[in-house]
């Protein structure tokens, strides 16, 4: 009798011993499946390593993901692996029938296991459920569940010989919510990363078309109409501050010349290293402008006439000094410059409509061109300066 319960006996701790091995396996399995996708952020291979990793661990033949489209609150296929090309169509067909058998599991966040197609009670009513049990024997259906039993997706396991345990259904079953967490923050980022990059795409367009609208093709100057928006915007800043503001108008003297006896590709080179000379000479927050053709124009905020008189006779000087165009073994040119300036704007920013703003612009570009012709018609080389006129 002693021996027969010492027998019973150790046959229950053997068995609680086992039990306590597989639990150890068990949470092992788990946790190995766990690490195992620690790295991984992209979707698509997050979802092909997820396949392939459960497949291996089930000995399954096949595999398939389905995931949750939000915008058409619907289930699609994402991943597969192990079915053959001439049998996707056949496997997806049965599967996707119309209130067929992917939305039966979405309506039932529970695993199962189908143990033979060919006696299973939902497939036998289907017509084409002979082909699919052609292919596989067994099924497992592990849907992607968050805590909040949300299904996100669906994974799909087939066996050919063989049938799925309840332990493997088990493991899955705890590693799902896990899973979908993972593919889930996997699509997010994937989702991001994609918005971040058509951003970038669109904020490179932007800068583009900005760039094409606002700056001179050849010297990359600001263009006219830039300049223009640009000195409405400095008149403002001046009304508003009691502050002078200077515009230069500069013109390369018988540019026409270099065209003819270099080539106009030369010409135009002159003009890139002119324009590179002038943006070099002035303030950050100064504006160089090609105005059109070999004319410039320099917008000099918070520059007295003065100021900017002087700085029109140190280019004028630094211009007849360069040697332009290493390409023709180097050529000089001279320019000519007309100056003009506001000292002081007695409107108020809330009185400088647009038209009143327009005024103001044409007074300074109108004087400043007068006085380069009158710079050009007296010699070239020269500085000519218009002293400020009333303005109201």
């Amino acid at each position: 009798m002693t021996n027969y319960i010492i027998a019973i006996f150790g046959i229950v701790v053997l068995m609680a011993t086992y039990k306590i091995y597989l639990d150890r396996e068990f949470y092992r399995h788990l946790f190995e499946l766990e690490d195992f996708f620690e790295s991984e952020l992209d979707f698509t291979s997050l979802s092909k390593n997820i396949l392939i990793r459960l497949m291996k661990e089930t000995n399954s033949t096949s595999g398939m993901i389905y995931w949750l489209d939000e915008t058409q609150n619907d289930f699609k296929l994402k991943t597969l692996n192990g079915i053959p090309t001439d049998k996707i169509s056949v496997i997806t067909r049965i599967l996707r029938q119309p209130q067929g058998f992917i939305e039966k599991i979405a309506g039932n966040p529970q695993g199962f296991i189908i143990k033979d197609f060919k006696n299973d009670d939902y497939f036998k009513k289907m017509e084409e459920s002979q082909e699919l049990a052609a292919f596989y024997q067994s099924l497992m259906v592990i849907p992607l569940t968050t805590v909040e039993n949300k299904i996100l997706g669906i994974l799909l396991l087939f066996k050919d010989q063989s049938i799925f345990t309840n332990r493997q259904l088990n493991l899955l079953t705890v590693f799902a919510p896990r899973l979908a967490v993972r593919l889930d923050n996997a699509r997010l980022y994937q989702v991001t990363r994609e918005t971040a990059l058509e951003n970038s795409r669109l904020y490179v367009n932007i800068s583009k078309l900005y760039h094409q609208a606002t700056l001179d093709e050849l010297t990359g100057l600001a263009n006219r109409m830039f300049l223009i928006q640009r000195m409405k915007e400095e008149l403002k800043k001046a009304s508003r501050f009691q502050q002078p503001i200077s515009l230069i108008f500069v013109d390369i003297d018988n540019f026409k010349n270099v065209n003819a006896k270099y080539s106009h590709q030369i010409g135009d080179q002159v003009l890139i290293e002119f324009a590179d000379l002038l943006r070099n000479s002035i303030r950050e927050y100064d504006v160089a402008s090609r105005f059109g053709g070999e004319e410039f124009v320099l917008l000099l905020p918070q520059a007295s006439l003065t100021n900017s008189v002087e700085l029109a006779e140190r280019l004028r000087e630094k211009v007849a000094n360069t040697n332009f165009c290493a390409a023709a073994d180097g050529l000089n040119i001279t320019a000519s410059f007309g100056v003009s300036a506001i000292m002081k704007i007695t409107a108020q920013p809330n009185q400088l409509d647009d038209e009143r703003l327009t005024n103001y612009v044409e007074s300074l570009v109108s004087r400043a061109d007068d006085a380069l012709g009158e710079a050009k018609n007296s010699g070239r080389n020269k500085v000519v300066y218009r002293t400020e006129e009333a303005e109201e």
